[in-house]
């Protein structure tokens, strides 16, 4: 499925077919503050600037990552077109480095010293550029560079195809069989049961991802072999990379891998040369090589020049882990995707819960004041017993009956409690118990990995954590089993309960003496539920026994407190024994935790788990400061490409072009050779070279389409045409040739201004934007005719 994504000027995020068709769309407009502009970031240009600042798609096509001004990120699903993550990086940076012992005394004093004044609001990072990048993890990249270099093997396959959703790995790299690979590779969670869908909420965009069954199926159930980035049979990492500032001389990068496991951020200020604002505007990296290179721009305050610096960040822990790091990175964002989907779960439980039982204890309210009035030690409770053992009806239960009960208020009664007592029964055995399966099942993966020292070591898994989870799973595995058993008993009870109230109310109904209600009478044959029925008058009509598992009392609905002091302070003991011995004893002066305590347990233990993960791979990460670019190179369309070299394996370059900003007709390229030497860390040189394209006046853009070609978007004294270079490595005779012209620099009615290309080989399309923003033309590069299909009869024009 090829996908074009635009943004509008209004902040709409739309994703198109190249016929045109609209697929899917999302707003990302900011609300309007009611004082107006106050607390606007400064420079924020009024309510005029941009929300959306940066657009960049997954390399399988997957997700689409959408980066705002308030440092929020937004992953689109493209098969849903929901929104599966909302990521906020200001809320997960984290410090470089440990402050010591007197450094944190003196924190502490200065803010004791300043509690007295009010703190201004920390304001949000400003996000540069966002990126998607992916790494080989195993095999290793030297192991797959030697399959496509070696003679024996025909070069039947590139690099795309391989990174392909469809590639047949195995074939392709012809790879040894290897028993502990495929048997770790081996996922329980495929033979176990798809997840039901939840009712949509209706709150927002985020709460209502589960509630399509192709949503539910992308998120739980698409994995099968594939690594999460499109790689199936080996270890892929899909790493996304934002690049943050924060208006002052901080200048930082956020990672997360697969599509929500967070590593936290990385401050690269402190390797800038100068201490002056800089922000990230390029990211790019190879599949080969486990560093990513940035692009930083500095403004300088002496000369007012944009400088643009070159930086590595290496990023260690991924060829570190090998195989187990796509492993574990999954796994760990399948833990949290069904620690949302169980949270929605609990969310809705609760609020069936509380509206079920609103009507009836309205009904029982009314009643209970009526029958105090006569006898203060009397309530409905009395009166159904009396009235079921003695067929005696008091006159004031008779009149709640007949008048104010009566068959409609029975019928909502009974739809409200009846319809409450189903949901909770589906959802709890469809839904909750399901998902609490494949929690333990992803759990002991986990738990297998931090067992293994090699592993837990370079992972950052720690065994007891992953063990304290796992006991608040197999407790609130207890806790769902013991709701469901209560559920069955009292929707038995409550239905002997509703039947035997329908008749008592037909029969009161009925003058006194009529034959009609001697005929009832005599007919009556729920004798034996009548146990049934004062059983449920005694318990669950005056609290339902679902309210001890799903609705917190008196304070902790409010502050979602609950103290388990008791329950981890014998060290002998663990919280799922202390668990089991207070639910088998049944002592009431000892409370149980609620399914949304064990939900919030369940998770600060989970997120405990992946911050030292996190912890231990940013630990990893080594930025480092290589070299500064020339002036002449326009920081605003830059682009840049790594390309490995044929036959050493340790040589790459990294190639960037740009329009020259003194020669405006030249083309800049600069060439900066890289080395992995034995140690870490890369050795360079760098080279430039100019290209001058003919007749052109003006470079407006270039652009890479592989590593042999780029194409170059030019205007001439009369129109604006591209041009394409072969080899662009070869800095011999600079030949270009004309692949199309826009005739009067117009593009039906439309100027053009700046290109982008995307795709894999034998897919690659070529997109000309507009310079107002109101639309692009679309080229298929890979055309029969060689030529991009300059007749434009494929090529598909659209207006936004």
């Amino acid at each position: 499925m090829d996908l074009v994504a635009t943004v509008t000027k209004t902040d709409s995020v739309d994703v198109w077919r190249l016929n045109g068709q609209r697929v899917f769309g999302a707003s990302f407009a900011k609300e309007e503050d009611e004082d107006g502009e106050e607390g606007a970031p400064p420079g924020a240009g009024g309510s005029h600037e941009d929300n959306v600042k940066g657009l960049a798609w997954r390399r399988d096509g997957q997700i689409l990552a959408v980066a705002c001004s308030d440092g929020s990120l937004s992953l689109m699903n493209a098969f849903t077109g929901k929104i599966a993550h909302r990521i906020s990086t200001h809320s997960t940076r984290h410090p470089s480095s440990t402050p010591s012992s007197q450094e944190s005394q003196q924190q502490s004093q200065s803010r004791r010293r300043s509690s007295k004044v009010p703190s201004q609001p920390l304001l949000p990072p400003l996000i540069s550029t966002v990126s998607w990048t992916t790494h080989f993890a195993y095999p290793s990249p030297d192991t797959i560079r030697t399959q496509f270099s070696s003679s024996e093997s025909p070069s039947i396959a590139s690099l795309d195809q391989l990174l392909s959703l469809r590639a047949d790995v195995d074939k392709i790299l012809q790879l040894k069989a290897d028993l502990p690979r495929e048997l770790s590779n081996i996922d329980i969670e495929a033979s176990l049961p798809k997840l039901s869908t939840l009712p949509p909420t209706g709150v927002g965009v985020d709460d209502d991802v589960f509630s399509s069954r192709g949503s539910v199926d992308v998120i739980f159930h698409d994995g099968g072999s594939t690594s999460g980035s499109g790689v199936p049979s080996i270890g892929g990492v899909d790493a996304l990379l934002v690049g943050l500032s924060d208006r002052a001389t901080r200048c930082e990068v956020h990672l997360r891998i697969f599509d929500s496991f967070e590593v936290g951020t990385v401050d690269i200020s402190a390797v800038m040369p100068t201490r002056e604002p800089a922000r990230v505007i390029r990211i790019q990296s190879h599949p080969y090589l486990a560093t990513v290179f940035l692009v930083v721009e500095q403004s300088s305050e002496r000369d007012k020049e944009r400088r643009l610096h070159l930086l590595s960040l290496d990023l260690s822990f991924i060829p570190q882990t090998g195989r187990n790091l796509p492993l574990v990175a999954k796994k760990a964002t399948q833990l949290g995707n069904l620690l949302r989907y169980i949270s929605q779960v609990q969310t809705q439980l609760v609020a069936e819960v509380k509206a079920a039982f609103d009507l009836p204890s309205r009904f029982l309210r009314n009643i209970n004041e009526s029958l105090v009035e006569a006898d203060e030690n009397a309530d409905f409770v009395y009166a159904a017993h009396h009235l079921a053992v003695t067929g005696d009806c008091d006159p004031k239960l008779k009149e709640w009956l007949v008048d104010e009960v009566g068959d409609r208020g029975l019928k909502r009664w009974e739809k409200a409690v009846g319809d409450c007592l189903e949901v909770v029964r589906r959802m709890t055995s469809e839904c909750l118990l399901p998902a609490l399966e494949r929690c333990l099942v992803v759990l002991s993966r986990l738990d297998g990995l931090a067992r293994f020292g090699p592993t837990s070591t370079k992972l950052g898994l720690d065994e007891k954590g992953i063990r304290k989870v796992r006991e608040t799973a197999d407790a609130m595995g207890l806790l769902t089993e013991d709701l469901l058993l209560d559920v069955g008993i009292e929707m038995r009870e409550f239905a002997s309960f509703i039947k035997w109230l329908k008749w008592e109310c037909e029969v009161e109904a009925l003058e006194e003496g009529s034959e009609r209600a001697e005929e009832l009478r005599e007919s009556w044959t729920g004798e034996a539920e009548l146990k049934t029925v004062l059983e449920y008058v005694d318990g669950a009509l005056k609290e339902s026994r679902l309210k001890k598992y799903l609705v917190r009392e008196g304070k902790e609905e409010d502050t979602g407190a609950f103290s388990f002091t008791s329950f981890d302070g014998d060290p002998d003991i663990g919280f799922y024994a202390e668990y089991t011995k207070r639910r088998a004893s049944g002592a009431k002066d000892k409370k149980m935790p609620t399914l949304g305590h064990l939900i919030e347990r369940l998770q600060k233990q989970s997120e405990a788990v992946f911050a030292q993960i996190a912890e231990t791979f940013r630990k990893s990460i080594l930025a480092t400061y290589l070299t500064e670019l020339p002036l002449q190179c326009d920081c605003d369309k830059l682009d840049l490409r790594i390309i490995p070299d044929e036959t050493d394996r340790d040589l790459y370059r990294l190639v960037a072009i740009s329009p020259d900003r003194g020669e405006k007709d030249q083309l800049r390229q600069v060439v900066i050779t890289l080395r992995q030497g034995a140690t870490k860390g890369l050795e360079h040189t760098m080279t430039t070279h100019n290209l001058v394209v003919p007749e052109a006046t003006r470079i407006l853009d270039a652009k890479f389409v592989d590593d042999n070609d780029i194409l170059v978007l030019a205007e001439t004294s009369s129109d604006v045409k591209i041009y394409a270079r072969n080899n662009i490595l070869d800095e011999g005779e600079d030949v270009l040739d004309l692949r199309h012209t826009f005739e009067q620099g117009q593009m039906n009615g439309l100027r053009p201004a700046r290109l982008d290309v995307n795709g894999r080989i034998g897919r690659r399309a070529l997109v000309v934007l507009d310079s107002s923003g109101l639309g692009y033309t679309v080229f298929d590069l890979d055309a029969d005719d060689g030529q991009g299909r300059e007749d434009g009869g494929s090529d598909s024009f659209m207006t936004g």
